[in-house]
C-alpha cells in the first residue's frame, strides 16, 4: 500500500457561518464588499486550480493503458495516469479544505481495476454486475460493488464524479463519498474507456482540522467551469429533514430553487439544490449568498450562511 501525502495550503475563503441576527443584512453586504476588494483569497484558489487542476489534465502524453479489452486482460493503471488522478482529488479536497492524507490500497486497486474492465468490456456500468458479463471475475464484481464507477477516464474521471450529472444522481453519492472528510483510502482502477474508484470501507480517523461544512461549489471562490448545476451542502449528524435554503445573487435578488430528494446513504447527511439563474458564464467575478435554515444537529436548529464566488481563473 503506497501512502500519498496530500501537502497543506493555506486555503484564504472569506466566508462565515452565522445565526439569525437583526443586523444579518449589514453584515452580508460587508462580506460581499470584502471579497470583491480584496485578491488574496482569489488568488489563492486561481493557483489552487493552475498547480493541481490543470496540471493533470490529459494530454495526450499520458503511458497508454497496459490491459487489452478483448482478451479481458486488465492491465495496470499507469504511474503518470495514477498520479494526474490523485492530484485531481486533490484540487477537489483542498478546495473544500480537506488536507489530509490518503491511502491507495493495492489490494482494492487490483478489484477496481477488474472493475474498470468489466464496464469497459460490457459498455454499461453497473455495481451489482452478473457472470454473464464479458470479463467477468469475482474480484471484479467485489470492486463494483464497493466504487465509483463513470465511463470517462484519467483525470477526467473525478470531474464526472464530482459533477454527478444524471436524473439518478440527484443525491449527488459519488461526490459526497471523494468529498466526505474521514476517506482515508481508496483502491485507483482505469482502462481506456472506464474508471472504478473504491471508496466503501475507506473510512479513517476523523480530523482534527475539518472544516465546519462541505459545500459544493465551496465557499470562497470557485472557477467558473466548476460550478456544476447541482450544488450541495454536507455535514456530520445533520438532519436537513426542515432545512430551507435561501440563495441570493450580488444584487439581493433571490433566486429560484429546485430542492433534491435527500438520501443519507452515502458519506455524510447532505442536502442538493439546484438554483435557476446562475451565471457561470462570467467575464467579471459573480457572488451567491446561500442561507439554509432549520439545519437539526443533536435536537438543535442551526443556521448556516456563506459566499460563493464565481470567477474566471484565466484571468
Amino acid at each position: 500500500m503506497r501512502i500519498f501525502r496530500f501537502s497543506s495550503l493555506a486555503i484564504m475563503a472569506l466566508v462565515f457561518a452565522m445565526s439569525c441576527s437583526p443586523d444579518a443584512d449589514v453584515i452580508e453586504q460587508q462580506l460581499i464588499e470584502e471579497q470583491e476588494t480584496d485578491g488574496t483569497a482569489r488568488l489563492v484558489a486561481k493557483n489552487l486550480f493552475n498547480e493541481h487542476y490543470e496540471s493533470s489534465r490529459t494530454d495526450g502524453n499520458e503511458s497508454a493503458w497496459s490491459g487489452d479489452e478483448p482478451s479481458c486482460d486488465p492491465g495496470t493503471v499507469p504511474e503518470d495516469v495514477k498520479a494526474k488522478i490523485l492530484a485531481r482529488l486533490l484540487y477537489f479536497r483542498l478546495a473544500v479544505g480537506l488536507d489530509n492524507s490518503l491511502a491507495v490500497s493495492s489490494l482494492k486497486s487490483e478489484k477496481a481495476q477488474q472493475a474498470a474492465l468489466m464496464m469497459h468490456a460490457n459498455n454499461t456500468l453497473d455495481h451489482f454486475p452478473t457472470e454473464t458479463w464479458k470479463c467477468y471475475s469475482n474480484a471484479g464484481k467485489e470492486g463494483a460493488g464497493n466504487s465509483l464507477l463513470t465511463t470517462a477516464v484519467n483525470a477526467e474521471a473525478i470531474d464526472s464524479y464530482i459533477r454527478d450529472a444524471g436524473s439518478l444522481n440527484g443525491p449527488v453519492g459519488h461526490r459526497r463519498w471523494l468529498l466526505w472528510p474521514e476517506l482515508g483510502e481508496i483502491g485507483i482502477g482505469n482502462t481506456d474507456g472506464a474508471n472504478a474508484i473504491w471508496v466503501l470501507n475507506g473510512g479513517g480517523a476523523s480530523l482534527s482540522n475539518t472544516p465546519e461544512f462541505i459545500s459544493w461549489p465551496p465557499k470562497g471562490f470557485v472557477p467558473k467551469q466548476l460550478a456544476y448545476p447541482r450544488w450541495s451542502f454536507s455535514l456530520k449528524d445533520a438532519d436537513f429533514t426542515n432545512a430551507q435554503i435561501v440563495m441570493k445573487d450580488a444584487n439581493g435578488s433571490t433566486l429560484p430553487i429546485t430542492v433534491e430528494e435527500l438520501s443519507d446513504q452515502f458519506g455524510d447527511p447532505t442536502i442538493v439544490w439546484v438554483p435557476d439563474g446562475v451565471n457561470t458564464n462570467v467575464s467579471e467575478d459573480s457572488s451567491y449568498t446561500i442561507s439554509i435554515s432549520g439545519v437539526d444537529i443533536n435536537e438543535e436548529s442551526k443556521e448556516f450562511t456563506y459566499m460563493v464566488t464565481i470567477f474566471d481563473p484565466a484571468k
